[in-house]
């Protein structure tokens, strides 16, 4: 069943389907500022999040750690394209699941201190991420809530990371304050859209990587990001998201290659099958 009802605002993401978004190359993406290159799956259930993604997706997994805070990568044939970790789950909590999505950073400490002067939380203090580098968690002062990823140039690692995270798309209370606080803390340049004044690209050296776009009323006031994903087959992806519990957020049928979904757990993510050349 796709939910219309309280979705129209996403059609704005027709608007990013540019040859600007997407000019980055893959090398120039792992050293970008501000780009997505991973994401992580925090779940309440995290075998029943596997179980889902292996089935709707194809995605394998692999266990590291220990058996008390163990650490799951999935994998997209050889490529590891995210992490799965438990959270905390609370009682009448609609979202038991959340994807937090890891901008690289030049500096994850400086940016850290930035972020907190501009009255951040700091969910995770810098920390060494064995995988790939450095890396820290942090909830802008709107409440959206976003990973920043040091990547370690003598770690190889991270050159087997999947290139298929494409964009990632804030919905805000306020844009103008959340396009300050990334613009300062994140050392973005925010460019307000001439088609909607209420819609900033966040990008750096000209090289677009999020946008930030109203987020209505009728929602739970807080900031939230939603990580876009390129996929092969959307409308075969979509059918196999249904039928193993997920539901479809949004499909316009204006475009037909985005998608909006909601995973067995509520966590939320985009979905793209970028059009052949």
């Amino acid at each position: 069943m796709i939910i219309k009802s309280k979705y129209r605002f996403f059609l704005l993401f027709s608007l990013l389907l540019t040859s600007q978004f997407f000019s980055a190359n893959a090398a120039d993406k792992l050293q970008q500022q501000g780009k997505l290159v991973w994401s992580d799956l925090y779940s309440g259930d995290v075998e029943a999040s596997i179980e889902f993604y292996n089935k709707a997706f194809g995605w394998s997994v692999k266990k590291f750690g220990n058996n008390e805070s163990p650490y799951h990568i999935f994998y997209d044939g050889v490529e590891p394209i995210a992490g799965v970790l438990s959270r905390e789950t609370k009682r009448n909590q609609t979202e038991k699941a959340l994807w937090i999505g890891s901008f690289t950073a030049n500096n994850v400490q400086a940016m850290v201190k930035k972020s907190a002067e501009q009255k951040a939380t700091i969910i995770l203090e810098p920390h060494t991420f064995d995988f790939y580098g450095k890396r820290a968690v942090i909830a802008d002062p709107q409440g959206g809530i976003v990973a920043l990823l040091e990547l370690d140039p003598s770690n190889n690692q991270h050159k087997k990371l999947s290139k298929k995270w494409l964009w990632a798309q804030l919905f805000s209370v306020n844009t103008d304050n959340a396009a300050a606080f990334y613009q300062h803390s994140f050392d973005l340049d925010a460019e307000r859209l001439e088609s909607n004044e209420n819609a900033y690209y966040l990008s750096q050296q000209g090289e677009v990587s999020a946008s930030i776009v109203s987020l209505p009323q009728s929602f739970e006031q807080r900031d939230r990001w939603i990580n876009f994903l390129e996929v092969n087959n959307l409308t075969t992806l979509l059918k196999r998201v249904q039928e193993n519990g997920g539901k479809v957020v949004y499909h316009s049928t204006a475009n037909e290659n985005l998608a909006i979904i909601s995973d067995p757990n509520g966590a939320l993510l985009g979905l793209t099958e970028q059009e052949a050349e």
